[in-house]
C-alpha cells in the first residue's frame, strides 16, 4: 500500500517488455482470482477506469475499449458486402460480439471462448462492455476450444474474427497464428469471406506483427495490415485482414459512408477508416525486414 493524492491505493505493475513497465494505481479491486486457464483481475485504475487484466496484462479498459473493438470488427464487416453469419473466436468481454451485432445484416453470430469461468465474471461485472449482447436472439455463445470448434464445424461464415491472446512462447495461442490455421479459416469462409485477427503491438512486437501479416498473405488473395492507437496498450495496435475477394480499400466510398453512418460508432468514421491502413515510412521499413511465415512446424513465438 502507498499514499497517492490523499488516498491509499495499491500499485499494480504491468511489464510491457523485459525493460519497460507501467505502474497502475488501483483504487478498488472488483475481482481477483484464477480460472482454469488464467489469472483474472478486474480493477478500477487511476488512469483507465475499470480495467480487465489477464495474467498480469491489461486486456481492456473502459477508457478506450471501444477503440480496439471497433477497429478489430468493422473493417472486416464492412469489407464483406453483406455479412449475415459471423464467427468470433475469443472475445471474452463480449464487446466484439456487441460490435458485430450492430450490423443490421447479421442473422447469426457465434462466439467461441474456451474460458467459461471468465465469461461468468464478465457477465456479472462488465456490463459496460457486453451491454447484454449475450441475450440477443442472433447470438450463440459456445464454451469450447476455438481451434477445435473451427475444425469440427460444418458451417461456413461470411466473416471470422479472431480476438485472441498473443502468440507468446509456450502458450496454445501460438498455433492460432499459423498458415495451417488460416487455411482452415479460408475453407470455413463463404465465397466473399473475410477474416481478421488481432496482430499484437507494432511498437513492442513489430516482428510478430509483420510475420502474422506475412502468414495471412500467404493464404488470402487480398491481405491488408492496419493499426489503431490504443492508449491502454501504450502503442499502435496491429491487425491483419484477409479477404477472398474484396479489398477494404476498394469499398465504394458511398457504400462505406452509408454503412458506417448506420452503426453509431464512437471511434471509427470514414476518414479514420482509411487512416488505419496508412503506415509511416519507418514502420513500413521495419515490417519489410521480416520475411518469415509461421507454420505448425516452425511457428513464430513472442519471447517475453
Amino acid at each position: 500500500m502507498a499514499e497517492s493524492q490523499g488516498y491509499r491505493v495499491l500499485w499494480y505493475t504491468e511489464w510491457l517488455s523485459s525493460q519497460e513497465a507501467h505502474i497502475h494505481a488501483i483504487k478498488r479491486i472488483i475481482f481477483d482470482g484464477y480460472t482454469k486457464y488464467q489469472r483474472v483481475t478486474l480493477a478500477e485504475t487511476g488512469s483507465f477506469g475499470l480495467t480487465l487484466f489477464l495474467d498480469g496484462y491489461a486486456q481492456s479498459s473502459e477508457y478506450d475499449e471501444f477503440v480496439y473493438h471497433e477497429a478489430l470488427v468493422h473493417p472486416a464487416m464492412l469489407t464483406h458486402p453483406k455479412p449475415e453469419k459471423v464467427l468470433i473466436i475469443g472475445g471474452g468481454e463480449g464487446a466484439t460480439l456487441r460490435e458485430v451485432l450492430k450490423h443490421p445484416t447479421v442473422k447469426r453470430a457465434v462466439m467461441v471462448d474456451i474460458d467459461g469461468e471468465l465469461l461468468e465474471i464478465v457477465k456479472k461485472y462488465m456490463v459496460k462492455w457486453h451491454q447484454n449482447c449475450f441475450n440477443d436472439p442472433r447470438a450463440e455463445v459456445v464454451v469450447a476450444d476455438g481451434k477445435k470448434y473451427l475444425e469440427e464445424t460444418s458451417e461456413t461464415f461470411d466473416v471470422i474474427i479472431l480476438d485472441l491472446t498473443d502468440p507468446t512462447k509456450g502458450t496454445p495461442g501460438v498455433q492460432l497464428y499459423t498458415k495451417e490455421f488460416y487455411e482452415e479459416i479460408y475453407d470455413k469462409l463463404s465465397k466473399d469471406g473475410v477474416m481478421v485477427t488481432q496482430a499484437t503491438s507494432t511498437r513492442y512486437n513489430i516482428d510478430a506483427f509483420s510475420v502474422i501479416n506475412n502468414t495471412v498473405a500467404s493464404v488470402f488473395p487480398v491481405e491488408r495490415p492496419y493499426k489503431a492507437h490504443v492508449a491502454t496498450f501504450y502503442s499502435e495496435w496491429g491487425f491483419a485482414l484477409g479477404s477472398k475477394s474484396r479489398d477494404p480499400l476498394g469499398i465504394p466510398r458511398n457504400e462505406l459512408s452509408e454503412r458506417l453512418g448506420r452503426l453509431g460508432l464512437k471511434f471509427l468514421d470514414e476518414e479514420i477508416f482509411y487512416h488505419l491502413f496508412h503506415f509511416p515510412t519507418y514502420l513500413k521499413e521495419k515490417m519489410q525486414q521480416y520475411k518469415q511465415i509461421s507454420t505448425v512446424a516452425q511457428p513464430f513465438q513472442i519471447e517475453l
